[in-house]
Formats: C-alpha cells, sequence, structure tokens
C-alpha cells in the first residue's frame, strides 16, 4: 500500500486519524469537531491542529463557519478522487460503493488504455508488460495474497503506462488503494488457470500490436473483475441490496 502525504509528521497523523473516522462513519457529516478535546488526545500543539484541519478542508472533509466552528462536510464536497482519501475508504472493512464503482471506472478505462498501449507501446514498455506477466503468474505458487495483490498492481501500471496517455498513467496512483481492497478480498476465491488467461491474453495482443484484441481482452477481464466484485460485496444483505440497485439503475 502506498504511503500517502498525510501520514508523514504529527500532524499527518492527526490527518489519518481523523481521516479514517469520517470515511469509517464515526463522524458524520455536520459533526462538530472540537479542536480542544483533539488537544488533549493527541498531546500536539495548536499549530498541529491547525495545519491538520487544513489538510482535510483541502480534501474537502472539513469546513469552518463563524459560531458553529470545524465541521464535517456533507459526502457531495469529499475529495473521492484524492488519494488519502481513496486510502481511508479501502483499509479495514472496504467500502462496498468504492469496490462497485472501481469496477465500473475499470471497465470504462482500461479497455480503452489497452488498446492504447497495443499501438503506442515502445519494446521497453512491452518488456516491463511481460516481466509483470511472469511476476504476477509466480505468485500463484504462494498463498500469501500480499505478493499477489502486488505483482497485479504492477500488471495493471504498467498496461497504462504503455498507453502513452500521462493522465491514465497517473490514475494508477488513485486506483491503487481500491485495487488492493478488492484483489485481497477475491484472492481466495480466484482460479488460477482463468485468471491467468485472461490476463495473458491482454499481453499476447499487446506485444502482437493487436488494438482491437487488446481492447477485447481487456474488456473480458474487466468484466470478469466486475462479476467478482459483486459477489465479494454481496456477501451481506446491504451489500446485495446496493449490487441490485446499481444494476436496476443501467
Amino acid at each position: 500500500m502506498m504511503t500517502t502525504f498525510s501520514r508523514r509528521g504529527l500532524h499527518g497523523h492527526v490527518v489519518d486519524v481523523l481521516g479514517r473516522r469520517i470515511m469509517r462513519g464515526e463522524l458524520v457529516s455536520g459533526d462538530i469537531i472540537d479542536q480542544d478535546a483533539l488537544l488533549t488526545e493527541f498531546q500536539v500543539s495548536r499549530t498541529v491542529i491547525r495545519e491538520a484541519i487544513k489538510v482535510l478542508t483541502t480534501k474537502g472533509l472539513v469546513d469552518a463557519r463563524p459560531r458553529l466552528g470545524t465541521y464535517v462536510t456533507e459526502r457531495e464536497r469529499w475529495q473521492l478522487l484524492d488519494g488519502d482519501v481513496m486510502t481511508w475508504r479501502s483499509e479495514g472493512v472496504p467500502d462496498a460503493l468504492l469496490v462497485l464503482e472501481l469496477s465500473e471506472v475499470r471497465q470504462v478505462l482500461e479497455p480503452a488504455a489497452a488498446r492504447l498501449a497495443a499501438v503506442r507501446r515502445s519494446d521497453e514498455e512491452c518488456a516491463e508488460i511481460q516481466a509483470a506477466m511472469s511476476a504476477l503468474a509466480a505468485t500463484f505458487a504462494s498463498t500469501e495474497a500480499e505478493s499477489h495483490v502486488k505483482a497485479d498492481l504492477v500488471f495493471h501500471r504498467a498496461v497504462l503506462a504503455a498507453s502513452g496517455n500521462e493522465l491514465l498513467a497517473r490514475f494508477e496512483v488513485v486506483l491503487e488503494p481500491a485495487l488492493h481492497a478488492r484483489n485481497e478480498l477475491a484472492f481466495e476465491n480466484e482460479t488460477t488457470t482463468h485468471f491467468l488467461d485472461s490476463h495473458q491474453a491482454v499481453v499476447t495482443a499487446i506485444v502482437a500490436q493487436d488494438a482491437d484484441g487488446a481492447h477485447a481482452a481487456m474488456q473480458l477481464l474487466m468484466n470478469q473483475s466486475a462479476r467478482d466484485s459483486e459477489t465479494i460485496v454481496s456477501t451481506d444483505a446491504a451489500g446485495a441490496a446496493l449490487v441490485k440497485e446499481r444494476k436496476q439503475a443501467l
């Protein structure tokens, strides 16, 4: 998992703790944040607390009003694409909505990235994708989910980077925490042969500079990932209801 800026230093620790509380619903929209209580809890200076509040404000999580003080904002104002916010949402018990929305975003972006990669990839980028595929396959010799997750992230980052589009390449910073959450949950139920064959089809098409084939192979991979995500989220009643609601909205 990436180390985010918010976790550095004293004020970073305060930001991290408060950010997690907001994402977990321990602090909800409208709740007042008592800065005097934070001074006692964290045993830091008022300057540290002010700096932490400033960071949370830039992420849209808190704001201040005269005579009201600092409060947690409504969800519509949260910077959901911020790396820290994504990390907080994906840690611990994953946010079901995040897992489903990630699948939808990947279904839109990654097939297009694979198409571009097939056309634009350099020999070096092609070699990196092949190496990432080999490393991913090797992780199935272990039952350790962490190594599998890391290897899968490296593979998808390599494809995004080979697209030749800087915005797509940078998007992996946002995807990493959420992919980590999804893959850790899915690893135990992964069918090795199907999983590797699906990834290898993407590699083969990119190496052959087959743009249509790369798009189609990645689309199949993303569709399977979406089905896996729905299965994961549907393990409880609330998650199953969310899946049903989103399907009915299509």
